[in-house]
Order: C-alpha cells, then sequence, then structure tokens
C-alpha cells in the first residue's frame, strides 16, 4: 500500500511539473510568413518579423518554432500597438514570453521585449 501511495505522489509532482510556467526567450514572428515560408529556411526570424499589420505570431526560440494561442496573438497585437516591440538593429523583434507549451503552441501569460521591464498580461 506504501508503494501505491508513494507512486501516486510521485504522479502527482511530475504531472505538476508538467504544467509549470516557463520562460520563452526568442524572436518574435509572423505566423502566416512561417506557415507560407517554411520554419527552418535560413534566417526566418528576421525574414518574418512581425508588422503593425501582424495578426498571428510565432516565436523562434531555441533552434525551434512555436505558434502563440489566442490569447497570446492579442497579447502581441497590444505591445505593438503600445510600441513595446520593436526591431533591434538585427532586424529581428526579440522577446521574452511567459508562458506554459501545449505541443506546438505557446499559452501566453505575459510578453514583454527582452531587456524590458514593461510587459502585457
Amino acid at each position: 500500500m506504501r508503494t501505491i501511495a508513494k507512486l501516486g505522489i510521485c504522479a502527482c509532482f511530475l504531472a505538476t511539473l508538467s504544467f509549470a510556467l516557463t520562460y520563452y526567450h526568442g524572436q518574435l514572428m509572423d505566423a502566416g510568413c512561417v506557415n507560407q515560408n517554411g520554419a527552418n529556411t535560413g534566417k526566418v526570424w528576421v525574414r518574418c518579423a512581425p508588422t503593425a499589420a501582424t495578426t498571428n505570431f510565432a516565436i523562434h526560440t531555441n533552434g525551434r518554432v512555436r505558434m502563440l494561442d489566442q490569447a497570446g496573438n492579442a497579447k502581441a497585437v497590444a505591445a505593438m500597438e503600445q510600441g513595446l516591440l520593436k526591431r533591434d538593429r538585427n532586424g529581428d523583434v526579440p522577446v521574452m514570453i511567459d508562458g506554459y507549451r501545449h505541443g506546438n503552441t505557446i499559452k501566453v501569460e505575459g510578453i514583454q521585449a527582452r531587456g524590458s521591464e514593461t510587459s502585457v498580461h
């Protein structure tokens, strides 16, 4: 009985860790551009940098492209409109996103320019 209880506690602990808030550092991108051009072609994060007209976003982080959820897209649009997210001298848009990953999508809790103290939640 003790072994089953220990296994149950371990399973609950591991399940809790899998839903932990994660911070993603990377380059914000236009998801439509990524879908058209492919995620692994050259410097896709520069070629697909978001503009004022972008409504669907993705992030290039750790060599992978992850799509933002609907709420994350709204937060990114708000941050772009407020002037919080801008291209840097390299032509990309560096961001830090806090959220939860579900497959290839990030459920965004907050987004901010990398190195900034101001975020959109």
